[in-house]
This record gives C-alpha cells, sequence and structure tokens, in this order.
C-alpha cells in the first residue's frame, strides 16, 4: 500500500518506508539537540533492546537439501544421517533421535516419532545453529560503537586539516539521490581522452 502515490518527479513512498523513516528522524532529532552519545543510547533503548527468537520465524521446506549445499560449499564432507537413540520402535508411540555429521563433527540433532521427521529436525537444527548462533550482548559491538566526540560536527577542527571529498561518478550521484537525480546517465558512454586524463 503506498503511504504517498506515484507523481511526475518523485517515486511512490510505501507505508513501511514512511513508518521507518520516524525513527531515523527521531534519533536525529535527539542528536541535533542533545549529543551523540545521547542518540546512541536511545537508539539501544528503544529500537535495539528488543529481543526476538527468530528461530520460529525460519522455516526451511527441505532442510536437508539446504544443509547439503551449505555444507558443500564450505568443502566440508557429505552431512551423513545417524540413528543414536530409540524408543519404542514397534509401539504406539516410538521416539528416535537423530544426529547429522559432516565426518566427525556433528553438526546438529533432532528428534520425531519417525525417522523422517527425526532426522527432518535434525537438519533444520544444524542450519539454526550455524546461521543463527547468538552473541552474547556484552561481546556485541555495533559500528557506532567506535565514534568518539562530535564526529559529525566541525570537520576542520581535527588535527587542523580541513576534509576534501573524493569526486562522485554518475553512480554513486544515482545511487545516493535513489533516482531522483537530474543527472542524464547515456547508456554506453565513453569518455573522451581529456576527461580520463582528469581522472
Amino acid at each position: 500500500m503506498a503511504f504517498q502515490p506515484n507523481t511526475l518527479l518523485w517515486p511512490a513512498v510505501l507505508h513501511h518506508e514512511a513508518l521507518s523513516s520516524v525513527s531515523r528522524a527521531l534519533t536525529a532529532l535527539v542528536y541535533q539537540e542533545r549529543s551523540i552519545e545521547a542518540a546512541k543510547s536511545f537508539a539501544h533503548n528503544y529500537f535495539l533492546s528488543r529481543e526476538t527468537d527468530l528461530r520460529a520465524m525460519i522455516k526451511f521446506t527441505n532442510p536437508k537439501k539446504a544443509l547439503a549445499l551449505t555444507v558443500e560449499k564450505f568443502g566440508r564432507e557429505k552431512p551423513i544421517s545417524r540413528l543414536l537413540k530409540e524408543i519404542g520402535r514397534f509401539s504406539v508411540s516410538p521416539v528416535f533421535v537423530v544426529g547429522i555429521y559432516s565426518g566427525q563433527d556433528k553438526l546438529g540433532e533432532g528428534f520425531g516419532s519417525s525417522l523422517g521427521m527425526a532426522e527432518f529436525r535434525a537438519a533444520e537444527d544444524a542450519l539454526q545453529q550455524l546461521y543463527m548462533t547468538r552473541t552474547p550482548p556484552d561481546q556485541l559491538r555495533l559500528p557506532s560503537q567506535t565514534f568518539t566526540g562530535d564526529v559529525f560536527g566541525n570537520l576542520n577542527s581535527l588535527k587542523g586539516t580541513s576534509y576534501i571529498p573524493g569526486k562522485l561518478g554518475h553512480a554513486e550521484v544515482n545511487y545516493g539521490s535513489a533516482g531522483r537525480s537530474s543527472i542524464v546517465n547515456p547508456a554506453n558512454r565513453t569518455l573522451s581522452e581529456e576527461e580520463l586524463e582528469e581522472d
């Protein structure tokens, strides 16, 4: 659903884009009126402090195949399923525990009322352990933690040197302006010898 429809000059602004701009604007306002430390504290307290369990949100349609492709990509041995434990194979409610191994390394473990279900869950567990490993909060570092002082303030005060930005090309301007610049980027344009010498 578009929050603002397409016009001749601007593309449509989608509802989720409009909502995400609110959090950026609030953080920028806190930075402008207070400091970068206050803005970082604000972002950590209100946006980055939410704990979400992503394991329940990610479902694999064929985890065995996905695991086999992932293991192959890393140059490891093909994953093999092994029955670790079983209870009541010939009863009404059997339970099987299956482990998936790559060589001697155990990648994951799963249980189920059938061997297929246990193998499926073991492959899913292996993929989740690979992709969903969580860093403890005390060891988590964000890029903004490297900022010291007023990094967006007067750049000329840093060691008495002034900052001179490099030239931007058409691609950078188009990317930075999200296609809203007035630059016409001719297709397959070649640079003249004079332009090449300037670069």
